[in-house]
């Protein structure tokens, strides 16, 4: 399984490395290092538990070795599974994310500066990814937008079809909170025929080794520039456009 794996990774790179900060917030949930380094996941907010304390598991959380909130990356909790995540990528999304990974090379900016689309692309973008949407139409043949809320625009397909239109797609564009909500898998199953397998969203942890196995060949995330910044953005409930401003993006390109 693919948690199993990215718990696995990232215990590799944990050490005696403990949790300084930890912030659960409406929008995303951060998690921050000793080391300096902080992590983001998505925070399913509408999936939490009811009542006033969301978060069941040990506390305090600060001061706790990384070692054990990794743990929680294979927690049946979602927001645990949230928390172990953040923890995670701030192991994995760092200065160089690439490491010493045979085939792999980064580049900062935009998924989509580094994805080479033409107009025979069918692309399958599961999550809406608003601002990507109208350049995806311009340079491919078809756009198809796999989304659960179909409130949030028009023309989506819902998520319950991409069994079925997934596989038809050269493209897939998918998003990072499918690791939390354990829907990746099936989700990459479905992208078995795609020459471009890309995971994106602030979600999405630097681990090339892991996705390999999976056929991913892009992985598109976040790296925190100003710790302090993102996690006073996430505990004031913002979300990816306002902590973009004290993070970078950066794309991870896996050929062979």
């Amino acid at each position: 399984m693919l948690l199993e794996a990215l718990k696995k990774a990232a215990l590799e790179k944990a050490e005696d490395i403990k949790v300084t900060d930890v912030r659960i917030g409406l929008g995303y949930t951060a998690v921050q290092l000793d080391t300096g380094s902080v992590g983001l996941a998505y925070t399913f907010r509408d999936k939490a538990e009811s009542g006033c304390s969301v978060f069941q598991g040990k506390r305090p959380l600060a001061g706790t070795p990384a070692r054990d909130i990794l743990q929680y990356i294979s927690s049946n909790g979602l927001l645990e599974r949230t928390l172990g995540l953040a923890a995670a990528n701030a192991l994995f999304n760092t200065a160089d994310p690439a490491g010493a990974v045979p085939g792999c090379s980064s580049a900062e900016g935009d998924l989509l500066d580094v994805l080479a689309l033409t107009k025979d692309d069918r692309v399958g973008m599961v999550g809406f990814f608003g601002p990507l949407a109208p350049v995806i139409k311009q340079r491919a043949g078809e756009l198809i937008i796999f989304e659960e809320n179909m409130a949030r625009a028009d023309g989506l397909c819902p998520g319950s079809s991409t069994a079925e239109l997934l596989p038809t797609c050269s493209v897939a564009i998918i998003t990072a909170t499918s690791i939390i909500n354990n829907s990746f898998e099936p989700i990459s199953n479905a992208a078995v025929n795609c020459r471009i397998k890309a995971v994106l969203g602030p979600s999405t942890p630097m681990a090339p080794g892991v996705f390999k196995d999976y056929g991913v060949t892009h992985l598109s995330g976040v790296i925190g520039i100003d710790a302090a910044e993102i996690l006073r953005v996430v505990s004031e409930g913002g979300g990816t456009r306002f902590f973009m401003e004290w993070s970078k993006k950066i794309n991870l390109v896996l050929n062979g």
